[in-house]
Formats: C-alpha cells, structure tokens, sequence
C-alpha cells in the first residue's frame, strides 16, 4: 500500500510539475534566457549565467598593404597601368598565401572553444592548444614573409605622393587593427 502511494505522489508531483517546466522553456528554456530561475523574479528574465568556455585558437587579421592599394585605387589615383601591374602581384600574393590562409582555418576550426565548461582543460589540450598556437605564429611569420616582398614591390610602382598616401592608408588600417584587438 505504501509503495502504491509512493507512486501516486510521484505522479501528481510529476503532473504538477511538467506544466511548470514547459511554461519555462517558453519562456526561454530551462536556467537559459528567461528561464527556471527567472519565473519567480521578473527583474532577472532576460539574463544568462556567466559560463566561460576554454577560449579557441584566435587568429589575429593582418593588414596586407597590396589589398589596400586595390581598394583604394581610385583615391590613390592609380592609372590602367599601375593598377594591372598591382593587380599581378596580388594574385602572386594570393596563390603563395593561399595554403598558409587554409592552414590557418583548419587550427581554428580543429581547435575552436569547446572545452569544458568547468574545470580547467586537461593536459594534453593545453599542450595541443600551445602547439596549435606556435604553429599560428609560424604560420604568420610565413605570410608576413610573403606580403612584404609583394608590398615592396606594389610600392616600386607608384609614384612619391602615391606612395605616401598608400603608407598612411596602411597605418591607419594597423592602428584601426589595434584598437579593434583591444
């Protein structure tokens, strides 16, 4: 008898309690936005918790001055002639960047934030992750390699007042770079 209580008080609880909890995923799921602990407190809706994940590889932009120089053709007053030959280095730039880009992609991807929620990561993730992060700073080096020989080249064609303007072209997309990093 005592037993078939039991599970009459398991049901009524259960049939009391399953309306409450789809009314909170409703409202915005289960401790999420708006959810569980929310219902009681209407200033509090609207608001997550705080959980930080392990962040991911984070590859830093660069500023490649040969693309400055193509988007800002017109105000740097670039003729037919300049502009095709500017056009030739960076499709140059490109072909030789180009696997250094993907592999940059793929250790983004690979390691993306996704470690536990709790806790630190495990050994052998911070030791991949360090790994992960020298390679990205080789992997950089080895654009910045590239691109420089290339903007050398793209700034051999233009003239002195060109040239000027392409450099502060290119300082103000670093500084900008800077403040966007933080």
């Amino acid at each position: 008898m005592r037993i078939r209580l039991r599970w009459i008080a398991v049901g009524l609880a259960a049939m009391v309690t399953l309306p409450v909890m789809g009314a909170a995923a409703q409202v915005g799921g289960m401790g999420g936005v708006g959810g569980l602990g929310s219902l009681g407190n209407p200033m509090s809706r609207g608001k997550t918790i705080n959980m930080k994940r392990e962040g991911g590889i984070v590859i830093p932009e660069q500023v490649n001055p040969v693309n400055l120089i193509v988007l800002h053709r017109g105000d740097l007053g670039l003729n037919d002639r300049q502009f095709a030959a500017v056009i030739a280095i960076k499709r140059s730039l490109d072909s030789t960047n180009s696997p250094l880009e993907r592999r940059l992609d793929s250790l983004q991807r690979l390691f993306k934030g996704k470690g536990p929620l709790f806790g630190e990561p495990s050994a052998a993730r911070r030791d991949s992750l360090a790994n992960a992060q020298a390679l990205v700073r080789v992997t950089l080096g080895e654009l910045l390699d590239n691109i420089d020989p290339a903007r050398d080249r793209a700034y051999q064609l233009l003239d002195l007042d060109q040239r000027a303007m392409a450099r502060q072209l290119e300082e103000k997309a670093d500084k900008d770079l800077e403040k966007k990093r933080g």
